[in-house]
């Protein structure tokens, strides 16, 4: 038996195979400027994926999926997500017949969200904003917020501390994503975003992104990418509201002022009701290398890694905050597209 492949470029990974007692390793060139090499050893109904050089990324994250059909409308199941730089990653218990995988970057951040700026700046923050509709936050009902620089949201005025700790000890309604030391002066990290008038879902929206942005003294060797995101549900009842923590990217987590002191992620009314997502104030909990606890491995009332969702109904979170879903990490790492199709001369 022979095996000739056709190759595509489309910037994800599609693979054919059969999953027959026995296939010999298929090998997979892209001739695009990424000059992707892939290996793929199938075995009963295990996939053994490597990438080779230079297609490794010692920064990469990368999410795989999988399909029985690519004609009929089914939609593609995530199976996995990368540590940084992994290369290597096998994936069992498959169905047996044809499958169809699919390998890109992380996109939970949701576009649509960055129509302002705020320009490049340390500890600054937005003028006062207006939501465009009101929230019921813990019984004060905010119909604008303050955008702060260093990973957060309040209400009554603008926060420019940059050495987090809990967020009730701020004394203030705060909303915070990853409270650290963000910087954005150096011109290879961007400046954080905000929009006023997105939707989600049919409702109205606002969301803020800090998406590759960098860290005290303007560093941007290393990278953080989060999003908030609030959405109007007075279709339910007026003042009630969703809310999503989205992570793409977390390599640093303080800045050289800050050094210690671990981010924080949660949101505080600055009294009596407050929650942070556990790895809050940890020492490395929240980064991309650590696969067990990182952001982006987890979820919290959803089934997408990075994203956490918080529902207010009657100016509180339903129910309590369940603990985040710690998903199963299988190691890989790839970028580009190869599409292999099985051939018998």
């Amino acid at each position: 038996m022979k095996w000739s492949q056709e190759v595509l470029v489309s910037g994800f990974v599609l693979a054919f195979a059969g999953f027959a007692a026995f296939c010999p390793a298929l090998r997979a060139q892209i001739f695009d400027t990424n000059d992707l090499w892939l290996n793929i050893a199938l075995t009963n109904n295990t996939a053994v994926f490597t990438v080779c050089a230079p297609a490794t990324n010692a920064n990469g994250v990368f999410d795989l999926y999988f399909k029985t059909n690519l004609i009929a409308s089914q939609d593609w199941m995530w199976l996995l997500r990368s540590a940084p730089g992994q290369t290597n990653f096998a994936v069992s218990n498959l169905p047996p017949g044809q499958g169809f995988f699919r390998l890109e970057t992380p996109n939970t951040v949701r576009p649509g969200f960055d129509q302002q700026i705020l320009n490049r700046n340390d500890d600054d923050s937005t003028d006062i904003v207006p939501m465009g509709f009101f929230i019921n936050f813990f019984g004060n009902s905010n119909t604008t917020l303050f955008v702060n620089n260093n990973g957060n949201v309040t209400f009554t005025s603008s926060q420019s501390e940059y050495a987090p700790k809990p967020l009730v000890s701020l004394g203030v309604e705060v909303i915070a994503p990853f409270w650290a030391d963000v910087d954005t002066r150096n011109s290879a990290s961007d400046v954080v975003k905000y929009g006023t008038n997105g939707v989600v879902d049919g409702h109205a929206a606002i969301g803020v992104d800090w998406v590759n942005v960098g860290y005290y003294y303007e560093h941007a060797d290393k990278l953080l990418s989060c999003q908030l995101v609030i959405i109007d549900r007075s279709d339910i009842v007026p003042g009630d509201f969703d809310m999503e923590f989205n992570y793409d990217k977390v390599q640093w987590e303080w800045g050289d002022a800050s050094g210690g002191a671990p981010p924080h992620a949660g949101f505080s009314d600055g009294g009596a009701n407050d929650f942070e997502l556990p790895g809050s104030g940890v020492e490395g909990a929240f980064l991309d290398a650590n696969t067990e606890t990182g952001l982006i491995y987890n979820s919290l009332n959803s089934t997408v890694p990075g994203q956490y969702i918080f529902s207010f109904r009657d100016g509180t979170p339903l129910e309590s905050v369940p603990e985040p879903n710690l998903m199963a990490i299988f190691c890989f790492g790839a970028a580009g597209l190869a599409f292999l199709r099985r051939r018998q001369d």
